[in-house]
């Protein structure tokens, strides 16, 4: 189709079936009546109208003014494209609610079972101190009262992952990146995590230079170390060990938990939520397998990436990145 005009007057649009029908020595002659629509008509007003007037052309104004040309065929490809990005956002939604319906479900098998569990544990050690205690050897109760410690802060640690996944999933959680040094960090959880490694006999240590710093949440990064370091000490046997090391690269620091474990069967699996992944730690502690989700959640909110590597002799090395800091006067500080 061809726009017939001089500088100051729009006269038509000129097709090849309007040479056909209207075979005339001047091109105004050979133009057919094609009426203006408007450029706010919705698409199925103007492809009635192309129908009505037998045209696959039509011009378009806006305030009385021509400003283009709309094409039948046109429509229709925006019509088919436009229902094929409505399909798949429709299959990309409806995954996304398979995916949310797991998860509660998952949840809900959380709370009616793993934090169930602990407190039916402490409900019986304290109910055997409670009838016993005066008949009882010092060290039948010591040994009572450190294992009601012990599940007490599992369930604790699988609360605050409660918590944060729930507040990450609903948007509310606080996101606050600073000067982070991951040195610290590390010595401040592997210290909070002694009694675990010590009841397996497992040593752990901490490798880093002063300059590691990152541009980090410390909340975040905290809970990110305190579940990967958990996590390599319950999949850890007596007597092995587990080390953390950190170092720059480029625009990044990559942080390693390294341990001496079992090593991991599905590395495809392991930061999803499904209950099939969940196993028993080589002491039979059992786990929700919601801490490596979070740990994913929190670095991807640092735009860093994560993964999972098995060593060639036994056990795995969990990597993350987190976002280097650069301000060296902060840092000097």
């Amino acid at each position: 189709a061809l726009v017939v005009q001089d500088e100051n007057q729009f006269y038509g649009v000129l097709t090849t079936s309007d040479l056909v029908t209207n075979p005339k020595v001047m091109i105004i002659d050979c133009l057919s009546i094609k009426a203006l629509v408007d450029y706010e008509q919705s698409i199925s007003e103007v492809l009635s109208e192309m129908n009505i007037s037998n045209n696959d052309v039509l011009p378009v104004c806006k305030e009385g003014k021509f400003i283009g040309l709309v094409f039948k065929n046109e429509l229709y490809k925006y019509l088919s494209d436009y229902n094929l990005e409505l399909e798949t956002i429709i299959e990309d939604r409806t995954q996304e609610l398979k995916e949310t319906l797991k998860t509660k479900d998952l949840m809900f098998s959380i709370i009616a079972h793993d934090l169930r569990s602990p407190f039916n544990t402490i409900m019986g050690f304290t109910k055997l101190l409670k009838n016993n205690l005066r008949t009882y050897k010092i060290e039948k109760s010591e040994r009572f009262i450190n294992e009601m410690n012990t599940q007490a802060k599992r369930t604790l640690n699988l609360l605050e992952n409660l918590l944060n996944w729930a507040k990450n999933q609903s948007g509310k959680i606080a996101f606050n990146p600073s000067f982070c040094n991951i040195g610290r960090i590390s010595d401040e959880v592997i210290e909070q995590l002694k009694s675990e490694a010590q009841m397996k006999n497992i040593t752990v240590k901490c490798f880093y230079s002063e300059n590691v710093i990152a541009n980090a949440d410390k909340n975040m990064v905290e809970v990110i170390l305190r579940n990967l370091i958990s996590n390599a000490i319950k999949f850890t046997k007596n007597n092995g060990f587990v080390e953390v090391y950190s170092m720059v690269i480029d625009e990044f620091i990559e942080i390693t938990v390294s341990d001496t474990g079992i090593g991991v069967e599905d590395k495809d699996k392991i930061f999803a939520i499904d209950d099939t992944k969940i196993k028993l730690g080589t002491a039979n502690e059992k786990g929700s397998g919601l801490g490596l989700v979070i740990c994913k959640d929190f670095v991807k909110k640092h735009h860093g990436e994560i993964w999972i590597e098995n060593k060639k002799d036994k056990g795995s090395l969990f990597k993350f990145t987190l976002p280097n800091y650069f301000n060296k006067e902060e840092y000097a500080k």
